[in-house]
Formats: C-alpha cells, structure tokens, sequence
C-alpha cells in the first residue's frame, strides 16, 4: 500500500509514508477489586514530505486521502541530512503472547496480587491503593523515496501502582513501577510483583512510623538507582534534545540550558557519563531503525562530564552540521516523529555502594523520591525524598522524613564524585510535542555520590 503511494509524491526530495496501527489495553483493579478494563487502537497513515523550502506533514485513518495537499510546519526548512537509511524488518520476541492470556485471567490474578497487600504485617493503614495493568503492541510500516521499508512489531508491558499509606498524622503515597519493559506476559511471569510491593510498603510504612526530621544544610547525599533514572532523563536528556536547543520546543516543553554551549564543553565532573541507547535489551524505548530510516545506536551525551553529542533527527542534524544519531521517534501514525530520547541513563561506574558512604559522616541516602520539579531550562531542580535515611559515620542509619534536596543541574553535575557498578532502569511515558506525544521510555543509572548538596525541610522555603 505505501509502495504504490510514493508516486503521489515524487515531486519532492524526501519522502517518509508511514502505516502505524498502536494497540491498548489497560486493567485497573481499586482497593483489590477490577474497575475498568480499556481497550483501543489507533491506526492509520501519514506522510512528510520536504520540498527545499518547507517541510508537510499529513496524516489520515484512510490512505486515499494522503495527498501532496500542504500543512507547511514553519521554521523547519531549510535542508535534511542525506545519511545512509537503513531498512529491514525486526521484532521483540514475546516468550508469552500477550493475547494468549484471556482477560479474565489477568484481572484474577491482578486483583489477588491487590487484595494481598492488605494482609502485610504493616503499622500503617492503607487508605487507598490503585493497580494500573497496561500493555500495548506497536506496529510500524515506514517507506521512503528510495525505496527503501521498515517494518517493527515492538510489544510493551508496564505494571505500576498508587498506594496511600496514614500513620497518626503522617501520610504518603507510594507511586512505582513493579514491571516494565518490552516483550510479552512472561515479564509479569517472570518478575514478582507481589515481592515488590511487599518491600516497598514495608520501607514506607517504616519511614512513617520511625521517620525523624531532617537538619537542613549542606550534606553529602547518595542517589538510588531510581532518582539518578529521573535526573538522567530530566536534567540531561530532555535539554540534549537539538530540535529543544533550536526553539521548536520552547512554547511546549521549554528550552535548554545547552543554548550558547559547544561541544566539548565542560559541565560535570570525570564521573559523570550519561548515555541513550535505544538498543537496551528489554528496554521500553527500544528500536532498532528510526523513524527516519536511520540506524539507532547508543549516544553518549555526557563523556567524562564533557558534552560529547545531543539527541539528532535528519533536520535538527542538518541545522547543526552534523549526521542524524537516531532519535526521531512518532508515538501515533498522526503524529510527526520527533528528536526522542529512548532509554537513558547515566553509565555505572567502579564503586562499590559500601564504597559511596563509606566516608560520609552525615549525610542522606535518597532511596526514593515522592515528588520532582525542574524549571524550563532545566537548570533549577527539586526532589522530595520518600524513602530516605541518614548516613552516619560511612553506615546506613535511621529512617528521615520526607527531606528536601535542591540544586542548580551544574553545580549538582559537577558535585558527583562517584558512581557505583549497579544499573537499575524503571520505566516511563514522555511527553513532548503539540499535539502532545508520549512515548515509552526508560530511566535508570547506578547509585551515585553528591557531595556538599542542598537540603531542606518539605514545606520551608
């Protein structure tokens, strides 16, 4: 069918005809019992087209209306980067088909796993807890001028929950992933979510029961796996995207800190590395083509805290001089692919944890975070610890409450002095574009070392 719609648009020099056909379904069991079962699908077609002076982009649910009709996207015109594309067909392998599993089956046993946290020996009460089930297949057609095709079936499973603990006057709410990744039901099989649940409602509860208040001040902090994923994601990846650095994001998703900076500049200490790399076995942004037939690799963002290269499509990568690395991704068939991130993280290091804390007099370990906020330059950022506890004298120690750590993403990127061998990665949805896209992601590093951080009390300014 793309095939024979090329010749609509042999008048242009690029051309990019895509089928895309996204497939969902989503279980939510509330306080043990099943409350809503949604299921969609959102198929159709799209074509962009450059013509050395504006760059189209069309979309319809019928292929008979992709016509050489203009919608002219301002502003990104001017040239594309010609690089080798890169065809083939590829798929993640699901061990256990997700349409194997009848419905019913799934909302039993979600809604047992839901019902057997009210029996965790717990001095908290649950107020409220939400299970989210989701899953998703992601089928893409994609031809261009050339000739050359794509085709990729990329199956998706996520299992996530809210729950709301209260110990006398103290309260939270535990948002996180259990299960998330790429493939088919046996991530659920083969994970343990109830284990899961079990530690992390165990640790919270005891945050709340024993949890002491924070000294603010200058402390060293470690951050988990967890909060180094987040700032990965939001503190590097977000502002390495070129086409944000070019203004097309500004009026959506704010600009960059990286405007009026070079590559090879410094920004971090040696330990600082951070990578995208859309080729992460079972990562929720995996790809292996992009969406502009360019073949996906890792990119290193940060090497050794030098700025090493940004997030690339063929047009940002023409407006820079430079050739596309992969990164244009389009979450629907009418939807223009994007600079994207895919799974992105900082690397592990050669410490051990032991070795992090082990000269920590008094400082912090942020287990896990509650809430985050950064600015639009990504510069200025907050997180609210959930489970967190003090480090005294290089040891672990008692539980702290809900602390506040705050900072400048340059002062912060040149304060870790070290980061361990794990690597931990946690799922997510990112948003960007208008209309608005959000596209599976993953998040993840090792724990890390900040020294002389800022910490605050929750509510002081």
């Amino acid at each position: 069918m793309l095939s024979n719609l090329l010749k609509r648009f042999s008048s242009f020099k690029y051309v990019e005809l895509r089928k895309q056909r996204n497939s969902h379904s989503q279980i939510i069991i509330l306080n043990g019992s099943p409350v809503g079962y949604i299921k969609s699908v959102n198929e159709g077609y799209s074509a962009r087209v450059f013509d050395e002076n504006y760059l189209y982009f069309l979309s319809s649910d019928k292929p008979e209306d992709l016509t050489a009709s203009k919608l002219k996207v301002k502003g990104w015109e001017k040239g594309v980067s010609e690089e080798k594309r890169e065809g083939g067909r590829y798929e993640v392998t699901q061990k256990i088909n997700l349409l194997d599993i009848p419905v019913q089956d799934k909302m039993k046993e979600l809604s047992e796993l839901a019902k057997s946290i009210y029996s965790l020996d717990l001095r908290s009460k649950i107020v409220s807890s939400t299970i989210y089930y989701m899953e998703g297949i992601e089928d893409k057609e994609i031809v261009f001028e050339d000739g050359t095709e794509i085709n990729s079936k990329i199956p998706r499973v996520r299992l996530f929950y809210s729950i709301t603990l209260t110990y006398e006057n103290r309260s939270a709410t535990v948002f996180s992933e259990a299960v998330g990744g790429s493939g088919g039901y046996e991530l659920i099989k083969e994970k343990d979510p109830y284990g899961h649940l079990e530690n992390k409602l165990k640790s919270v509860d005891n945050v709340l029961v024993k949890g002491k208040s924070v000294t603010p001040g200058r402390k060293d902090v470690v951050f988990s796996n967890e909060l180094s994923g987040i700032m990965a994601h939001e503190s590097v990846g977000h502002p390495f995207e070129a086409d944000r650095i070019l203004g097309r994001e500004s009026a959506q998703a704010g600009l960059s800190y990286l405007v009026g900076r070079k590559i090879g500049e410094r920004i971090g200490s040696e330990a600082v590395n951070v990578m995208d790399n859309p080729l992460v076995d079972g990562g929720l942004g995996y790809y292996r083509i992009d969406d502009e037939g360019v073949k996906a690799r890792p990119k290193h963002l940060i090497k050794n805290g030098i700025i090493n290269e940004l997030l690339q499509d063929r047009f940002s990568a023409h407006k820079f001089g430079v050739e596309s690395n992969g990164s244009a991704r389009a979450s629907a068939f009418n939807r223009e692919p994007l600079v994207r991130m895919s799974n992105t993280y900082f690397k592990p290091g050669d410490y051990s944890f032991e070795e992090l804390i082990e000269d920590i007099k008094d400082g912090i370990y942020f287990k896990s975070y509650m809430e985050w906020n950064i600015d639009d330059l990504r510069i200025g950022q907050r997180y609210v610890g959930l489970e967190t506890y003090e480090i005294r004298n290089g040891e672990i120690g008692e539980p702290v409450l809900f602390p506040v750590f705050e900072g400048r993403t340059f002062d912060v990127l040149m304060s870790i002095d070290a980061v361990d061998k794990s690597l931990e990665f946690f799922g997510g949805t990112c948003g960007k574009g208008d209309p608005d896209q959000g596209i599976p992601v993953w998040l993840g590093g090792p724990n890390m070392r900040i020294r002389n951080a800022v910490i605050k009390v929750r509510g002081s300014e």
